[in-house]
């Protein structure tokens, strides 16, 4: 009989963050929610910042609850969206709050870098430049917030926040600082002739860290904080919630097709090694690090960011809140059966959706809103781009595959998953809304089997996952 191992998991998204406490006995983990609350930007004086202080006392006051109900955990791993960062000071204090990528002063950067430097960039490290990247944000601070640049010595990604507030001790995760494209894909370290390029010194990062191995062990007064006398390790996980999902994927091959469908859809595939070549480069893919340096060559698109905003106008405009199925399956007055470009800037943050969208069709209704009619439109271009991403990432790979995974919140729309079935030609099989806990949890595991691989925790992590199989005729 196996020992028993608790591991607590925090997933924080952009919609939504959650403590979850995985149970790993006899080659089996069982997951258990312990609380989740509703993510949201906030806006102050038009710029866009995340609450990261409330999320960490959202993880602070749960991991007291499971202390209290004695289910302390034998360790404690983090995982979060990419690109966002906080900046500390010499004495390791904060500077200021975090900005979200959802602000525009990252495009505005990039669109005054020659096109020849910005293909010299992703040729040096194999990551698209794209405007929501780490770099960009953080060049554009120069000007923008020059005082706080002056006083930065360090640079922490969101969930390595999370990582040193509770052991004291600054390391950079490897899938997360990826998508700074201040990190190369090929040497696996921060790479300091982009750093010259943008004038960002190299020592602002920390040492990287391993997944499987312990960052550190809670500080004194996080025990004091949850009640427990208990050393928990920290583990260094997939800390980009992107990886995390993937680790989790039941694949029995060493290459197969992915969509990690959340806020941000991520269109791509798991390969050994960076494909960083003209084809990549045109086709707009990215190769970002995985679970134990495995590469996820693919595309950041357009999301479930799009819905969720439609949703939330929707919501305004009948003066309730309603569930996913409601909305949904609300009835179109007519069916365009329209395609639009679904990553047109137009829908990034627009401050309404709806029209955005009416105005990308030219829809002459100048009346109520036909929300039936907007999802339809918006659900179409979302498999329609999910096939033609997958077409170039298989394009770019020289390989043909059968099936796609599809993992995260978006994994439950099924009308999406039947339409990328059958605008792909390819069986969609979705794996759940619970990869990226799962895919965490399953990485702690590493820390005490060390001989555990990533093949081997998938096959533990498949017996956890529903299954359902969208083939192209149905």
């Amino acid at each position: 009989m196996s020992k028993k191992i608790k591991m607590a998991a925090l997933d924080c998204g952009n919609s939504s963050y959650r403590l979850v406490l995985g149970t790993y006995e006899n080659d089996e983990l069982k997951m258990e929610t312990i609380a989740q609350e509703k993510n949201a930007m906030i806006n102050i004086d038009g710029f866009y910042y995340w609450d990261v202080l409330k999320m960490y006392q959202f993880l602070i006051d749960n991991l007291k609850k499971l202390v209290m109900r004695g289910d302390i955990p034998d360790s404690i791993a983090v995982s979060t969206w990419g690109v966002d960062f906080g900046l500390y000071d010499e004495e390791g204090f904060r500077i200021g709050d975090v900005l979200s990528y959802r602000n525009t002063f990252g495009e505005d950067v990039i669109n005054k870098i020659e096109r020849g430097d910005l293909e010299d960039l992703f040729m040096r490290t194999g990551i698209l430049s794209d405007r929501i990247n780490s770099i960009y944000l953080l060049s554009a601070l120069q000007e923008l917030m020059p005082s706080k640049i002056e006083a930065c010595r360090h640079v922490l990604m969101i969930p390595d926040i999370f990582n040193y507030l509770l052991t004291g001790i600054m390391m950079n995760e490897p899938s997360e600082l990826s998508t700074t494209q201040l990190f190369n894909s090929k040497t696996k370290s921060v790479d300091e002739s982009v750093c010259e390029f943008f004038g960002i010194p190299a020592e602002w990062f920390s040492e990287i860290g391993e997944h499987g191995k312990m960052i550190g062990k809670i500080l004194p007064a996080v025990k004091d904080q949850i009640g427990s006398d208990k050393d928990i390790p920290v583990i260094c996980v997939p800390s980009h919630d992107t990886a995390a999902a993937v680790s989790a994927i039941p694949a029995d091959k060493e290459e197969f097709l992915f969509i990690s469908s959340g806020t941000w859809a991520l269109i791509g595939a798991e390969l050994e090694q960076p494909i960083i070549n003209e084809k990549v480069l045109k086709a707009g893919l990215t190769n970002e690090v995985g679970a134990f340096n495995k590469i996820t060559l693919l595309k950041n698109s357009t999301g479930m960011f799009v819905l969720e905003k439609m949703k939330t106008e929707y919501e305004e405009e009948v003066g309730k809140e309603i569930s996913w199925d409601e909305f949904l399956n609300i009835k179109p007055i007519r069916i365009d059966e329209e395609i639009i470009n679904i990553n047109s800037a137009d829908f990034f943050n627009p401050s309404s959706m709806s029209k955005a969208i009416m105005n990308s069709i030219n829809s002459n209704n100048v009346g109520k809103v036909d929300w039936g009619n907007l999802i339809d439109v918006v659900e179409r271009s979302m498999a329609e781009n999910y096939a033609s991403t997958l077409s170039d990432v298989e394009e770019v790979i020289g390989k043909k595959f059968d099936s796609v995974y599809i993992v995260g919140g978006g994994s439950k729309n099924s009308r999406i998953n039947r339409l990328t079935a059958e605008y792909t030609r390819k069986d969609i099989i979705t794996c759940g809304d619970e990869s990226t806990s799962l895919g965490n949890l399953g990485i702690q595991l590493n820390y005490f089997f060390p001989e555990f691989t990533l093949k081997s925790i998938r096959g533990i992590l498949k017996n956890s996952i529903d299954m359902i199989i969208y083939k192209p005729d149905m």
